[in-house]
């Protein structure tokens, strides 16, 4: 694993990031997010650089420690030493001085453990604002709660909180062309919604013109029969085209029909009823016997099949 390579010279934060992200795919025990604080913690010697040669960027070398486990990298910048440091330089030509006339390693081993811990709190600090680096250290998603909040589906059922796609569940009027969208992404199949269908509903008796009753009075409200047309509270859904084999699925008792019924109520609540069409290709096969297969769905009578797909209305009971 070519964890020595310099990946971003010019940028300490994304050089620590990327490391720690292929060490921690390396250690197998490393997965928890403590393991991860320690994986930091231990892996990476963070250094200033002994030299007051101008930086070619903010990371300088990347190499193996001879006797531990782990990383030293060195950083030009925001350290203590070299030529981009906060001490003064005199005090880099004495370490200078001693290291290279003398052999004394004590004062820049010194040095860089305080090197190692501003670096160290200074990666925690970006990392800690910077969402998606957060995500890839911790495996928790801060903006979570605040997206879901923000969208209205906070307090929903877990199919709509899916920050996602918080933006078609933020609008005030959820509308249907949204309601195609979210099942075109969740299912992976083609989907059309037409609204106003119409279908015949019971009247219900507190409707009807009554004598006595003035709320209801024959002016207002005059209806011959039990049934009434209804345009505004209804909607089809129709998916497809798609095989025998997927659309095997979204038959009642196929293991995608309620998933797909719960997902749409959820949407649109109880407001609103609807009807699910399959639109299955129809593909040519051998006879088959009577008691084998599916009258309406995979077998048909007569020797062939002319148009190219056919409709299979379903009834919606969701439980």
């Amino acid at each position: 694993m070519a964890v020595i390579k310099v990946f971003s010279r010019s940028y300490f934060f994304q050089q620590v990031r990327v490391m720690l992200r292929k060490l921690s795919r390396v250690e197998a025990g490393h997965s928890e997010p403590e393991e991860k604080q320690r994986l930091l913690e231990e892996q990476f010697q963070f250094v200033s650089p002994l030299s007051l040669d101008a930086p070619k960027g903010e990371v300088g070398e990347v190499s193996k420690l001879k006797h531990q486990q782990g990383w030293q990298v060195e950083v030009c910048t925001q350290g203590l030493t070299g030529a981009l440091g906060a001490m003064p330089t005199a005090y880099t030509e004495w370490l200078i001085e001693r290291y290279y006339r003398y052999g004394d390693r004590a004062g820049k081993a010194f040095i860089d453990i305080f090197n190692h811990r501003l670096h160290t709190l200074r990666f925690l600090a970006w990392q800690k604002y910077h969402f998606y680096a957060s995500h890839e250290f911790n495996g928790v998603s801060l903006l979570t709660l605040p997206v879901r909040a923000l969208s209205g589906v906070l307090q929903s059922s877990a199919r709509m909180q899916q920050e996602e796609y918080a933006g078609l569940f933020s609008q005030s009027v959820r509308s249907l062309v949204c309601l195609e969208q979210w099942l075109q992404h969740r299912f992976s199949l083609p989907v059309q919604i037409q609204p106003f269908v119409g279908r015949w509903s019971a009247l219900e008796t507190s409707d009807c013109c009554q004598l006595g009753n003035a709320r209801q009075t024959l002016s207002q409200s005059p209806a011959i029969g039990a049934v009434f047309w209804d345009r505004q509270t209804y909607f089809t859904i129709q998916l497809g085209p798609l095989s025998q084999q997927d659309a095997r699925s979204f038959l009642t008792l196929g293991q995608e029909y309620q998933r797909f019924l719960s997902h749409v109520r959820d949407y649109v609540g109880i407001g609103l009823d609807f009807g699910l069409d399959l639109l299955i290709e129809n593909q040519q096969s051998a006879a088959t016997r009577l008691g084998s297969g599916e009258l309406g769905f995979d077998i048909c009578l007569g020797p062939q099949m002319a148009p190219e797909f056919r409709r299979v209305s379903l009834p919606v009971n969701l439980n």
